[in-house]
């Protein structure tokens, strides 16, 4: 196989899987998660006009210290005042109420000697002068019609879905979510439940990239399994290529030098796939290309290689076709014992990323130790040990 770089296989990656669809969606619950594809611009002010942010009175005051005033109006939220305060009058006002035309600020009821509750007093009298302003929302203090709610990449969350709602937007365009179809292939592998006998072993591959492409955004909607047999792996993509409900294939297994590669061998003869060695541990073999109109990436075998391949090469393009902004690794203390590596390839590492800014790689094996980690270790290609004390480059899980 010819050798590339990861950062070159990163670019074929982000080329091949492209960009998703957009979609028009409700602004609602089901966009929670989505993001956005088009800015999201506020179609009213928020506040929709001058209102009250108290439970209170709002006075315009014929004298710097007048503290009573005549009620005369009282404005509940969802009303419209239709009178003006004139200087020297007060009104009854609830939170969120417009305010009356004239009113100068707010004071609240508790600052007063009228009664919480029942009906509005013919007059009131504060405890204190009024503040000019005070306990009053302008209109559009918080968003101007518009004006962005959130920019194009902006994760959709309840807090957006909120300020978008508040300000009159009904609907986004978003990134369509990538609906993905995993193929697991070798003539080992045992569905749940089944005997393995002699020679096999239990298939975990499928659900684990399942897992993974659902965490990065997409829509699983098909999980299978595939023997070593080519001309089933032939029939299965061609299938996938024409269902309308697949717009990635990822594959597992069957992409390195052996005798019984089956994915190497049905896809490495035409001329969109290519098969590369990359200088990385664990993941070094991997293969990309399509099947038909459909991108299909194809990953390692061993579940450690598929896990790595599939958060440091295929999520970082699936992040970019559904617009999300790219993933910054972080750095942090190395500490427990020498770890000796191989110079020449870049080696990811189960690591637990503590609280203090400390790493630690555990002495478990393989999947093990991956199900005990939050993050993967990064070792460049021209380190052979990591010592502790050493500053390190991780990337959370």
């Amino acid at each position: 196989m010819p050798h590339t770089s990861v950062a070159e296989h990163r670019v074929a990656l982000r080329q091949v899987i492209g960009m998703s669809a957009t979609e028009t969606v409700a602004l609602d619950r089901q966009a929670l998660g989505r993001r956005l594809a088009e800015p999201l611009l506020a179609v009213d002010d928020l506040p929709r006009f001058d209102s009250s942010a108290m439970d209170g009175y709002a006075a315009a005051p014929a004298t710097p210290d007048q503290l009573t005033f005549p009620v005369v109006g009282d404005v509940a939220a969802g009303d419209a005042a239709r009178f003006a305060l004139q200087p020297g009058q007060a009104a009854r006002v609830m939170t969120g109420a417009r305010l009356p035309a004239g009113a100068v600020g707010v004071v609240p009821v508790e600052q007063t000697d009228a009664a919480r509750t029942g009906p509005a007093p013919d007059q009131v009298t504060f405890t204190a002068p009024v503040e000019p302003g005070r306990h009053i929302r302008p209109r559009a203090e918080d968003i101007a019609a518009g004006a962005p709610v959130g920019a194009a990449g902006t994760l959709v969350t309840a807090a957006v879905i909120a300020l978008g709602r508040s300000a009159g937007c009904t609907a986004a365009v978003v990134h369509a979510p990538t609906r993905v179809a995993v193929v697991a292939t070798g003539a080992e592998l045992t569905a749940p439940g089944a005997d393995p006998g002699r020679g096999g072993i239990h298939e975990s591959n499928s659900e684990m990239v399942a897992a993974l492409a659902a965490s990065a955004g997409c829509h699983v909607t098909h999980v299978d399994t595939c023997t070593d047999d080519p001309e089933l792996l032939d029939r299965l993509l061609t299938e996938l290529d024409a269902a309308p409900d697949v717009d990635l294939v990822i594959t597992t297994g069957g992409v390195s030098a052996g005798a019984y590669e089956v994915v190497r061998q049905v896809c490495e003869p035409r001329e969109s796939f290519s098969f590369v060695h990359l200088a990385i541990q664990p993941g070094g073999p991997q293969g990309l290309g399509r099947w038909g109109a459909t991108p299909v990436v194809c990953l390692p075998g061993t579940p450690v290689g598929a896990f790595v391949s599939f958060e440091m090469l295929v999520r970082p393009a699936l992040d970019a076709r559904h617009g999300a902004p790219p993933r910054r690794a972080g750095s942090a203390a190395y500490v427990g014992r020498t770890r000796h590596t191989r110079a020449g390839k870049v080696q990811f590492i189960s690591c637990v990323i503590a609280q203090d800014g400390t790493v630690t790689a555990p002495d478990a094996r393989h999947l093990s130790a991956l199900a005990g980690a939050n993050g993967l270790l990064e070792v460049p290609e021209a380190v052979d040990q990591i010592v502790a004390g050493d500053l390190v480059t991780v990337h959370p899980l």
